[in-house]
């Protein structure tokens, strides 16, 4: 209901499909939809003709939809990386001659997904008929022309080898929280190897203040055994929980011994 003396509202929420009213609604149909499919089929053929004895689509690799909403889906990607077409014995530049689509954007993250890539392109290799250019001098992984004649079109959707869909992990054997889970203390030991990693990233800083960019990444890791030694002590009074006055003398100590060297 409205506030007060406010009038009570009275919209008229619907098309007017008279066409002789004065409220013309706007009103549109689509009333050639089943026209429209025998047309794209009949392209789709046409098509299918024209690339014969060519694929309809490239070959594309298997990823992950993005965001956590998503990521336990698969799609098909922009183009397989070089790293998946080397391991597969593929040369990049010969590959979009074959219909094999190359992304020289995308970086392999994991391993499995990597490995699913590779069997694809050579599942593909192994279906693949690569017609010569002359039967009269054929080339090596070029088709004969009995294979030749008895070539099919691939006119499917995902190309030789079908995307997989969700990914469902092997769910864990139920057993007993042992002692050690028990009694840990996780918010603590993160806070401790924080810090721990912290204050070497810290000392690294200060020792390298004074040095040329060039050698700041190989020296960060040390050889000397008075350098180790410092860092061996620093993991071991945080790993073994010694706090004290002690403790943070020696630590203060040892830290600047550590960034003077």
């Amino acid at each position: 209901m409205p506030k007060g003396k406010n009038a009570i509202p009275h919209v008229h929420q619907r098309k007017h499909w008279n066409p002789c009213s004065s409220q013309k609604g706007n009103v549109k149909v689509f009333l050639n939809q089943p026209a429209q499919k025998l047309r794209r089929r009949r392209l789709r053929l046409l098509k299918a003709k024209k690339t014969f004895p060519r694929p309809l689509k490239a070959l594309r690799p298997q990823v992950n939809c993005p965001t956590v909403r998503h990521n336990m889906k698969k799609r098909l990607g922009r183009g397989f990386t070089v790293e998946e077409l080397k391991a597969a014995g593929i040369n990049p530049r010969f590959a979009p001659t074959i219909g094999i689509r190359v992304d020289r954007r995308r970086k392999n993250k994991s391993e499995e997904g990597m490995s699913i890539n590779i069997q694809r392109l050579k599942t593909y290799m192994s279906k693949l008929v690569l017609f010569p250019m002359s039967y009269k001098n054929v080339q090596k992984g070029e088709a004969t022309e009995e294979e030749v004649k008895s070539a099919t079109q691939d006119r499917t959707r995902f190309g030789t080898a079908a995307v997989g869909g969700f990914v469902t992990p092997a769910p864990e054997a139920p057993r007993k929280v042992t002692e050690e889970e028990r009694t840990k203390n996780v918010y603590k030991f993160s806070r401790r190897t924080t810090a721990l990693f912290a204050s070497l990233a810290f000392a690294g800083h200060v020792r390298n203040a004074g040095r040329p960019r060039r050698t700041r990444r190989s020296n960060f890791f040390p050889h000397d055994p008075i350098k180790t030694c410092c860092i061996l002590f620093f993991f071991f009074m945080f790993l073994f929980k010694f706090f004290s006055l002690t403790y943070w003398c020696l630590q203060y100590v040892l830290f600047c011994l550590y960034a003077c060297l």
